[in-house]
């Protein structure tokens, strides 16, 4: 049976990561989400195993930013939480950990309700090094752990159908200011889900001690983000919970398609979930590779597909200049790279431009894509999905603007309508936007979109685009194959899967420093489709 979710089952994709928490907050207040109960938030205590002092932990965090922050819980039943409502319960002593509550909140649409010590823990309280504070203490004597709460009673409890909850790590478990909320309330019914912040330490039995001293509730393993982890990171993780809230669910998600096979029979799968025919002349849109080395798709993946609905392989010359900017050259790389062994291959710039008009833009007013173009009734766009030296991401919306672009056309789109003939003179916000002006055009072109879908292979994903003959070596494994009929659900899908992946820091650098999520804003925000999804698991 299909299972529907907003992410895959991670634990299908990803290595576990009970990693854990413990670092230092700076008492901001919680963002982009309602408030429930207290307001206040205390100062996280950063215990560190290994018996670094806070000052030493500071000079370090930097680097330990650096490294990945977004390894994925293993969720064996993924919560689906339609029409019920969903809450942030926290503990935070200095401010991380409410501020990656505020990130969870506002991602999941939750309320929050901050745990407030009656006897707050002061900067000496939460020393660890002095033998002596309260939390020294506190450990040593289990009798002293019992924490008074100012409340620990949520309002209307019943209707929370989701609870996450947030703690720092101390000494291995979870700081006990949670404990008492845990004992004071039944989860029966509810999914529930820990998480934590820290710069080093690891998470241990935590989650699992909480749960056992809950006796309710379906427990899912937690999550542990850097001290200064990013709101796109939260973001990332909290899409592939399967969470759905019934904000979204009025607003109609858009279904998008998983494997984790990347095989023929995968790609069949997922291609066949979409229950779409195509008619007339069908165009298979990839891209046929930069040489020498880079990471196109595998003509053997995708060949029986392409023969099964009689394709053609499309591509438009590239305006960078390589082995591909002119049309012989070009059909000689699609030979050497193996498409000419399994479809007709139609370079479809080499008799020049068509214009499509753009509707709603404000970066252009018309596409020039390939002449060809119009010579197909239907496309199916293959797209390998990995980072891009300048978008930050190459997935469905820039094969269908970028790639159908003529030479002409690619240069407008780089440049945002200002030069014919040179992609390097534009700003990236035009070019981010008028990437997405192109694909909508191309959509609007194709039966407002009833005549073209959309396909991901997310393998090989290094932060460079297949453009890059020489690309860096991926520092993602492998995850699988989706599809849909809307270009932004799945570019979506594909950036929150591979944000959560581990080693993702890299591309999710790659991709903010070229601010490659506003390709998606402006897409959803013109209309081209829509970056809330369903993530629906074929394999189940």
């Amino acid at each position: 049976m299909k299972k529907k979710m907003a992410a895959i089952l991670v634990g299908m994709l990803l290595a576990v990561s009970l990693s854990a928490c413990g670092s230092q907050d700076n008492g901001s207040n919680v963002p982009g989400a309602r408030q429930e109960g207290n307001d206040a938030a205390q100062a996280d205590l950063s215990e560190q195993p290994d018996g670094q002092d806070e000052a030493q932990e500071a000079e370090i965090q930097p680097e330990q930013q650096a490294e990945t922050d977004a390894e994925a819980a293993e969720n064996i039943d993924q919560p689906s939480a339609e029409g019920g409502k969903t809450l942030v319960v926290y503990y935070s002593a200095t401010g991380h950990t409410e501020e990656v509550a505020g990130y969870i909140a506002a991602a999941a649409d939750a309320d929050t309700f901050a745990l407030e010590p009656v006897e707050p823990y002061s900067s000496d309280d939460l020393d660890w090094t002095d033998k002596d504070s309260r939390v020294s203490r506190e450990h040593e004597n289990e009798d002293e752990r019992d924490v008074e709460l100012v409340s620990t009673t949520v309002d209307n409890w019943e209707s929370y159908d989701t609870v996450f909850i947030g703690y720092p790590i101390w000494w291995h478990i979870a700081a006990w200011p949670v404990d008492g909320f845990i004992a004071a309330n039944d989860f029966t019914g509810k999914t529930v889900i820990p998480f934590c912040t820290s710069s080093s330490s690891d998470l241990g039995e935590s989650g699992k001690l909480l749960a056992e001293a809950a006796g309710s509730g379906n427990w899912l393993e937690g999550m542990r983000f850097a001290s200064s982890a990013s709101e796109e990171t939260v973001r990332a993780w909290v899409g592939g919970l399967g969470l759905q809230n019934a904000a979204q669910a009025d607003a109609g998600a858009s279904t998008v398609y998983f494997t984790s096979d990347i095989s023929p029979k995968g790609l069949a799968a997922v291609y066949e979930a979409l229950h779409w025919e195509p008619t007339g002349k069908v165009a298979v849109k990839l891209s046929t590779g930069e040489p020498p080395a880079s990471n196109y798709l595998d003509p053997q993946l995708i060949k029986d597909l392409v023969q099964s609905v009689d394709g053609t392989i499309v591509e438009c010359n590239t305006a960078y200049g390589g082995s591909r900017t002119e049309t012989a050259m070009h059909r000689q790389v699609a030979e050497d790279h193996g498409f000419t062994a399994i479809a007709d291959v139609d370079i479809l710039d080499e008799e020049g431009s068509m214009e499509l008009p753009v509707e709603g833009g404000t970066r252009l007013d018309s596409n020039l894509v390939g002449s060809h173009f119009a010579d197909y009734d239907s496309y199916i766009v293959l797209s390998h999905f990995k980072g891009h030296a300048m978008a930050g991401f190459g997935g469905a919306i820039k094969n269908i603007s970028i790639g159908l672009g003529s030479k002409e056309g690619k240069c407008l789109i780089h440049t945002a309508g200002q030069s014919h003939d040179n992609p390097w003179v534009g700003e990236q916000t035009g070019f981010t936007e008028s990437m997405a002006e192109a694909g909508k055009s191309v959509s609007d072109y194709l039966g407002d979109g009833d005549r073209i879908i959309y396909i991901n292979v997310l393998n090989n994903i290094s932060i460079d685009c297949d453009c890059d003959g020489n690309p860096a070596e991926p520092d993602i494994h492998d995850i699988g194959i989706v599809a849909s009929l809307d270009p932004v659900a799945i570019d979506q899908a594909c950036i929150d899967l591979a944000f959560a992946a581990e080693g993702s820091q890299t591309l999710q650098d790659r991709v903010n420093s070229r601010d490659g999520l506003h390709t998606l804003e402006h897409a959803e925000k013109i209309g081209l489709g829509s970056r809330t999804y369903e993530l629906v698991n074929v394999d189940e």
